[in-house]
């Protein structure tokens, strides 16, 4: 989409919704970049005292640990170092895999605005995707009757394929698979009732129908858990 014709969208939306703002859209986009950046720099200083009062609680221990046990003072610090080894690593660890999932998130909320005037129902974005995964493509399949969306994350091993089509009201969901290959498992997503496949391989299918009468379908070689966390983001 060009920036003019991304322009008019927001203004008519804007208007839509009855609101009135006389700042440039580039402005806005400025505005939002900012506060973004201000909000992200909050988080890393709430998680800098975090690390300060772990380090603090950990060295009052070593303390009372080598008054109260003097012949172990130095194993007590080796472990205690390590702790502070490890509660900073954690930190980053949560840092980076926050960041990487709020690129992802932007990536896929951009390819699915690119296709979206072309589609009747509103495709549906997940806030959340499995750690390591990243985004290969979002598209449209043209060989079905009903419009299809398919969104592709992949890692080195394997993929997840997200798909959504719009169905009639009296659409209904049937399953029958071998019980020797997989199990199926009913389950409630928000006001949704769902379909869960658990193959055999270590694969799982996930269907469900949304209130707007989406169909919704996870696949891929991720566990259970994963595949309801997904889906109970999507909206």
């Amino acid at each position: 989409m060009s920036d003019d014709k991304f322009d008019r969208l927001i203004s008519k939306s804007l208007k839509t919704a009855e609101l009135e703002v006389t700042t440039p859209i580039k402005e806005l986009e400025q505005v939002i970049a900012e506060k973004i950046i201000v909000d992200r720099q909050m988080k890393r200083k709430k998680q800098h005292r975090v690390m300060q009062f772990a380090v603090t609680i950990v060295l009052l221990i070593s303390i009372t640990g080598a008054i109260l046990f003097p012949n172990s003072v130095y194993a007590i610090k080796k472990q205690l170092f390590q702790t502070i080894h490890n509660i900073g690593k954690s930190i980053n660890i949560n840092l980076n895999s926050d960041s990487n999932q709020l690129q992802l998130q932007n990536q896929v909320a951009r390819e699915i605005a690119a296709i979206q005037g072309n589609i009747s129902f509103n495709i549906l974005v997940p806030q959340y995707i499995p750690p390591g995964y990243t985004l290969e493509s979002v598209k449209q399949n043209t060989t079905d009757k009903q419009a299809k969306i398919i969104a592709t994350f992949i890692n080195k091993k394997s993929k997840i394929l997200l798909c959504q089509t719009k169905v009639s009201d009296n659409y209904s969901v049937s399953v029958n698979v071998d019980n020797n290959k997989a199990q199926v498992e009913k389950l409630y997503l928000e006001k949704c009732e769902g379909n869960l496949i658990s193959y055999k391989d270590g694969s799982v299918s996930l269907i469900w129908i949304t209130d707007d009468n989406v169909m919704c379908q996870i696949l891929g070689d991720i566990s259970p858990d994963q595949a309801v966390e997904m889906a109970k983001s999507i909206y």
